[in-house]
């Protein structure tokens, strides 16, 4: 034996305590940020899917009045479903003055008077920053003849009722409450 090297003895067990725990907390980072960005995925894609529930609705609705105003007549009651957010979709005359049960919507549907809209979602905020619309073929005056302007249907559940009708020889298409 060579009497003249001694070896160091270094604490090898001690390196794999503070390996094994710089693992473990690298590995916790990780599941916390992918949890994290699985939430913020899963936020968006049902914000987006509230967003296409209005656009189909609309787009559903307008097919909808269209097929009716095309009729000689009709009645039927049209079934839509939107986000369980939206609480009324409500149809307006923008160039009368606001009045009835909804009057306290008049601030914000006073800042759509220049433009052709006869139909908004409420509340505003959960409408996916398009809450105003036009429906062609609408009898807006027949429908807001009885002191209801805006004229608003509940929806219930995220579902509701319209009762969709035109009689015999009447230019446009009326609605009322299911």
């Amino acid at each position: 034996m060579k009497k003249g090297i001694k070896f160091k003895r270094f604490n090898i067990r001690g390196q794999q305590i503070l390996g094994l725990s710089f693992g473990v907390i690298f590995s916790i980072f990780l599941i916390i940020f992918f949890i994290v960005i699985a939430f913020i995925v899963i936020k968006n894609f049902l914000q987006v899917q509230n967003c296409t529930r209005i656009g189909l609705f609309l787009e559903k609705f307008k097919a909808d009045v269209k097929k009716t105003w095309n009729s000689q007549i009709d009645s039927h009651v049209f079934r839509g479903d939107l986000p369980s957010k939206i609480e009324y979709v409500c149809f307006v005359d923008i160039t009368e003055s606001v009045e009835g049960e909804f009057d306290y919507m008049e601030n914000t549907v006073s800042l759509y008077k220049d433009k052709d809209v006869n139909l908004f979602f409420y509340p505003f905020s959960s409408a996916c920053e398009m809450p105003f619309h036009n429906i062609p073929h609408l009898d807006i005056d027949f429908i807001i003849a009885f002191n209801e302007n805006p004229f608003c249907i509940e929806v219930n559940k995220g579902t509701i009722f319209i009762t969709v009708e035109k009689d015999l020889n009447e230019p446009l298409v009326n609605i009322y409450r299911a």
